[in-house]
């Protein structure tokens, strides 16, 4: 009920759905949309600023200034395009994730993906959404939603940020 409340957007009754609950993810990151072609597609130079942030300092690093910088969203990301489809990857990252999902006629995106990264014994899950648009100027803007989970070698880890995210398409590299 949950996913398909989301995906319905806006269909969902009061108490919402946790729009990183994994299942939704998984669903988000399946679907297709009916944005045709391949136009979108290229390289972006995204921003982010941090608009919520329950993370606290971990390992010597505040997750909540430092976190778009460990998850690469400040710094060149490749967008893929084809019919409907929409995948979203940073190119320089200390966490490797990335994001996919339906792209409309109308521009608007809503990605999804979950990414897990195993450092020694240790594992750090991400859960991740990025609900968009391609803007008139060529560019992107949208709203990051990310939640670490899992275990850091000083402790176990749960918190979430949220970002707005800008970007401009570049020439390819």
């Amino acid at each position: 009920m949950a996913v398909l409340c989301a995906l319905s957007f806006g269909a969902c009754p009061e108490e919402q759905a946790d729009p990183l609950d994994p299942d939704l993810l998984i669903a988000l990151s399946e679907a297709g949309g009916d944005g045709r072609g391949e136009a979108l597609a290229g390289r972006y130079v995204t921003a982010a600023e941090v608009l919520e942030c329950d993370c606290p300092p971990r390992m010597g690093v505040d997750l909540c200034v430092g976190g778009a910088q460990l998850i690469g969203i400040n710094g060149p990301a490749r967008v893929e395009h084809v019919d409907g489809w929409l995948t979203f990857q940073p190119e320089v990252t200390s966490l490797p994730w990335s994001l996919s999902g339906a792209v409309g006629r109308d521009r608007g995106f809503v990605l999804g993906g979950i990414s897990g990264l195993a450092i020694g014994l240790f594992t750090v899950g991400m859960y991740a959404r990025l609900d968009g648009e391609f803007t008139a100027d060529g560019g992107l803007s949208g709203e990051l939603a990310h939640r670490l989970l899992g275990e850091l070698p000083d402790g176990p880890i749960d918190c979430r940020t949220t970002y707005a995210v800008t970007g401009a398409r570049t020439p390819d590299a």
